[in-house]
């Protein structure tokens, strides 16, 4: 039996979906509001609501289940009591609180990252309790709650002044013209989920044109089922002998030799004369630190060079990278990169996946040689599943849930505040130190990030701005390595200060390469000779650089390289950067994207402006080639467990 109108359930889904679409549509024009200095005002606008409004229909036929299963079943005398009014009335509320709650949390996210709901979105919903913190310090909830209890009201007060909830009412409530609707709904609703994609939808010019044609729940749910993505299925791909062969000529260096002759054995040995170097070492990954934050990187961005006096004054004491690019957007994906050394397989970051223990990280390196290793975090290092993936691979774990509450001075919802942070890695340190043991710490920033809140009197900006923010974990640096300089480890100790990810995550290309520019500084006057470092190079290499400073010989399973050696030849400089599907490989101006399906994108790229331009070549197809072997070898090694931990020395 058809859907009818004459059914109560039908005129109900209908008044749904019409709220549904006219919620969807406000939505869209408050994104266009708010975006309008980056989306492209052409006729592709007229696309972005074509579109926009196909998959709105789309998410609206899965918003109206919960009302077919929850009416479906109701009596038939209680359809044709007046007490139907005021149940209709109660479910049409709660859909109408939902849809512009939803409206609402899109504004902001968008506010935050410049995109629909995406894997973010699905990410943080797993850590209910942080992000409802988090919210709460951030925006005025109980203005919002109230708002949005208004707004549900007024949609059923109108509802009742048009007659609407009349008409749904005084529809044909027989059994008969509910239970075929509801299989009728289930089985479209399986037919949209099987048939239509969020992929399908076509490229646009503006990428921030292509974000507005998207429908918020649906592409939560589009990214929620696509967090894990199999490179052979998804991903342009060769033969893997093929593609091992092939990353492992691009691997080698003249002064990094193969560990062996099998194709399949990706293992480099690095080799360095004389005595290793046995420095302590304080490895900070400081939360959305982007290069445009610093003066050193002159960058024509609304930020302030006197947000970070002391981290520019270590630039200019130590070794500064100016041509840095972080391989993702999140910091699990930063701490892939300086962990592991490898480039971003497609989907979560291997901090997330299963069988990641025990790999080869630069923990396990360092272990090796008899150093204690520890994670030192400001949070609850259960987010992002730190915890595991760091005692899984051997590092002792310091967090927020690990420390007495006199240890703690201030916290916001996401952790402590930087200052506390650093002085729990300076007890580390005191005590590696007495028990005269070498140490590596890796410490994880989080005060720049939302809701930006931090003790008083430390700086001279007003709280609750990513800017204040900055300028108060650049504070924190510069207060903690001031301190450091009195303690007996300092001289014999190399500090890495480097972000996880820059502070936003879009920009008006598919993927636009000024978003993952980040700063890296290598620092100790007393043991590091001043430098600039403007040769490109990626995440990935950090740590092979610093192990490299130290003379440490040993054999790698990393992608990353020493970017002072010798071997690291022009033609060598590349980078890898990723937003979970898409995944670029860019090297001498050329740029390679893989993307699901099978697609992919070649031009060339100008790394300052972020700008893109469609090209086909030989070199170009060659360098698909080389992109397809790198990141499938990645991929393959990881999934076949041969990036566990191996430290022999050559």
């Amino acid at each position: 039996m058809r859907l009818s109108p004459r059914s109560s359930l039908a005129r109900g889904a209908l008044l749904i979906i019409a709220l549904f679409l006219t919620v969807a549509f406000f939505t869209r024009v408050a994104l266009m509001v708010q975006g309008r200095h980056d989306i492209a005002w052409d006729a592709s606008l007229f696309g972005s609501f074509g579109l926009g409004l196909w998959y709105d229909m789309l998410a609206a036929c899965h918003a109206v289940v919960p009302w077919f299963l929850l009416t479906a079943l109701l009596p038939t005398a209680l359809w044709r009591s007046k007490a139907a009014r005021w149940v209709v009335s109660f479910l049409l509320l709660l859909y109408a609180v939902v849809f512009i709650f939803i409206g609402v949390a899109e504004w902001f996210f968008w506010d935050e990252f410049q995109v629909r709901f995406n894997f973010i979105a699905v990410d943080y919903l797993v850590f209910t309790q942080e992000v409802i913190d988090n919210i709460q310090q951030s925006y005025p909830m109980p203005l919002i709650y109230a708002a949005l209890a208004l707004a549900g009201s007024g949609v059923v007060w109108a509802a009742w002044r048009l007659g609407g909830i009349r008409w749904v009412c005084a529809g044909d409530s027989a059994w008969r013209l509910r239970i075929l609707p509801v299989l009728g709904i289930a089985a479209l609703v399986v037919g949209i989920s099987n048939l239509f994609s969020q992929s399908q939808l076509p490229r646009f010019s503006n990428n921030f044109n292509r974000e507005l044609a998207k429908n918020g729940p649906y592409a939560w749910c589009a990214a929620f089922w696509e967090s894990e993505i199999e490179f052979e299925r998804f991903y342009l791909r060769q033969d893997i002998d093929k593609a091992l062969a092939r990353a492992k000529e691009l691997l080698i260096l003249t002064d990094t030799p193969a560990a062996s002759a099998d194709p399949r054995d990706l293992r480099r040995v690095i080799k360095h004369e004389g005595p290793e170097k046995r420095h302590n070492i304080v490895f900070v990954s400081v939360e959305s630190l982007s290069a445009a934050f610093m003066s050193h990187f002159k960058v024509n961005f609304k930020m302030r060079s006197y947000l970070t006096p002391n981290l520019d004054r270590l630039a200019d004491e130590g070794i500064l990278f100016t041509n840095l690019y972080a391989t993702g957007t999140r910091t699990v994906r930063g701490l892939e990169a300086l962990t592991l050394s490898v480039p971003p397989t497609p989907g979560q970051s291997i901090v997330w996946r299963p069988l990641n223990t025990n790999l080869f990280t630069s923990g396990s390196v360092c272990r090796s040689r008899g150093y204690d290793i520890s994670y030192v975090y400001g949070g609850d290092a259960m987010f992002d599943n730190m915890r595991t993936y760091f005692s899984r691979n051997n590092y002792r774990v310091i967090d927020r849930g690990t420390k007495p509450k006199s240890e703690i001075t201030f916290q916001n919802a996401w952790g402590v505040a930087d200052e506390d942070l650093f002085r729990w890695a300076m007890q580390e340190a005191d005590t590696n130190h007495a028990a005269s043991k070498p140490f590596f710490m890796h410490v994880m920033t989080v005060s720049n990030h939302r809701p930006f809140t931090f003790p008083a009197n430390r700086i001279d900006m007003p709280q609750g701005s990513r800017e204040a923010a900055v300028k108060y974990t650049d504070w924190c640096i510069g207060d903690f390595l001031e301190k450091a300089k009195s303690k007996p480890w300092f001289a014999n100790t190399i500090f890495v200060v480097v972000a996880d990810h820059c502070h936003g995550s879009a920009g008006k290309m598919e993927l636009d390469v000024t978003k993952y520019h980040i700063p890296c500084i290598i620092w100790n006057p007393q043991l590091i000779q001043p430098r600039s470092y403007d040769r490109l190079c990626s995440q990935i290499d950090v740590v092979p650089t610093l192990f490299g400073l130290m003379n440490w010989s040993y054999t790698t399973r990393t992608f990353g390289q020493d970017v002072f050696s010798p071997g690291y030849a022009p033609d060598k400089e590349r980078i890898f950067v990723s937003n979970y599907q898409k995944i670029a490989y860019i090297t001498q101006g050329d740029f390679a994207m893989l993307k699901p399906k099978q697609e992919f994108t070649l031009g060339k790229v100008d790394l300052k402006a972020g700008t893109i331009t469609p090209e086909k070549s030989d070199v170009l197809q060659g360098r698909l080639n080389d992109a397809i072997s790198l990141y499938q070898s990645a991929s393959w090694l990881f999934r076949n467990g041969h990036l566990g931990a191996e430290t022999d020395k050559p």
